[in-house]
């Protein structure tokens, strides 16, 4: 099975003009989004194969560092992607206003201006924003990207490609959907990779009619992040080679050639989860969700834990004091919160029992003489 960097090991030597941009070159760039990098917040900035010879990545507290990283310095290395010049980066975390937003523009080979939105961090500032979504009708972030999004246009009239995974394919959606009619006219596509749907007045706006079919929407099999909120009815499924919410990693998604590996349907798992999100959603009114949401990060910012991998791996007795916390609030809050909570803590424990098993799966091994050993052995007897 084949992923991100082999694809660059297969189509790294050809430009865009021999092998034209395709979905997994989305992909690429917006995997990039995640990593920081030293002066390319300027007009200038700098071309990728000069951000790796200059060693200017910046170490950040984002999921998969190490592999994003792996992957920006093999796309300095090749053709097709060493001479893309990264500009305007802006990175902003705001706790008082909920705000986590970043955005870097890339100049690509065929002349079109790529801009990618990064997803969320594992900063309870980030996820926490993702769920006032469903209950505010344009969180700061999504703001922040209409923003960018016109003030990139107004460098020069090129043809715009949009790119976000995760939060940042939400907020590419919706910059798209709430932009001039100007700036639409100009969009070639935009790409969600796994990101959350919108509000259901956002569908319904006249912006979004006028971009919904330039909106190409991914998610892996087992889809988690991508199911929550209204969703982009029309998505393909991509095969993932990892298990549950490792899924939601762009490295661990199948790709053939220039096209993704895709399947016909999201898997039960996937559709059990939307079906729960969506009845939460449904049986709760806005001001509800937002005491819920209020609530639950209230009390997870208790734990003393700075992000969710460390409540969920490290402090799970204390997110059952969490649990505690909700007594006090009414009965459709609590509900909610119960519910959230429990999907952080499936999702948490299937990390943890994934891990345990590979971990498991190893140690066999190393324990178990292999077939060589033992004819080894046989002969020496």
């Amino acid at each position: 099975m084949a992923n991100l960097m082999d694809y660059m090991v297969w189509r790294g030597e050809f430009g865009f003009e021999v092998s034209p941009w395709n979905d997994v070159d989305a992909l690429m760039m917006a995997n990039l989004c995640y990593l920081n990098f030293h002066g390319i917040d300027d007009q200038r900035g700098w071309t990728i194969a000069e951000a790796k010879r200059l060693d200017l990545v910046r170490e950040t507290v984002v999921a998969a560092f190490e592999g994003r990283k792996s992957q920006f310095e093999a796309m300095a290395d090749t053709f097709r992607f060493g001479g893309v010049r990264m500009h305007h980066f802006i990175a902003l975390t705001d706790e008082k206003q909920a705000l986590q937003f970043s955005a870097t523009c890339y100049d690509l080979p065929d002349g079109t201006l790529c801009i990618g939105f990064r997803g969320t961090d594992g900063t309870f500032v980030g996820w926490r924003e993702d769920f006032n979504m469903s209950w505010q009708s344009a969180v700061p972030a999504q703001e922040a990207a209409v923003f960018y999004l016109e003030r990139a246009a107004e460098m020069d009239d090129r043809p715009i490609r949009l790119v976000g995974h995760s939060k940042g394919g939400n907020l590419a959606a919706y910059a798209a959907a709430c932009c001039s009619p100007e700036v639409q006219d100009r969009l070639e596509a935009v790409y969600s990779f796994d990101g959350p749907g919108m509000d259901p007045e956002v569908f319904q706006s006249e912006g979004y009619q006028r971009i919904v079919g330039k909106i190409r929407s991914f998610v892996p099999q087992t889809s988690i992040v991508g199911m929550m909120m209204e969703y982009h009815r029309d998505y393909t499924v991509v095969k993932s080679d990892a298990v549950g919410i490792s899924q939601h990693d762009p490295l661990t998604w199948q790709v053939y050639g220039p096209r993704f590996e895709t399947l016909e349907k999201i898997d039960a798992n996937a559709e059990t989860i939307s079906d729960t999100l969506h009845d939460l959603l449904e049986k709760t009114d806005r001001e509800e969700r937002a005491e819920a949401v209020d609530t639950l990060f209230g009390l997870l910012e208790n734990t003393k834990a700075s992000n969710f991998n460390e409540a969920l791996e490290g402090r799970l007795r204390t997110l059952t004091g969490v649990a505690m916390g909700t007594r006090d609030l009414g009965p459709e809050a609590r509900k909610a919160v119960t519910k959230l909570l429990g999907l952080f803590l499936s999702l948490g424990f299937g990390n943890l029992a994934e891990r345990y098993r590979l971990r498991r799966t190893e140690n066999r091994t190393e324990e178990t003489p292999s077939a060589e050993m033992e004819e080894n052995k046989s002969e020496q007897l």
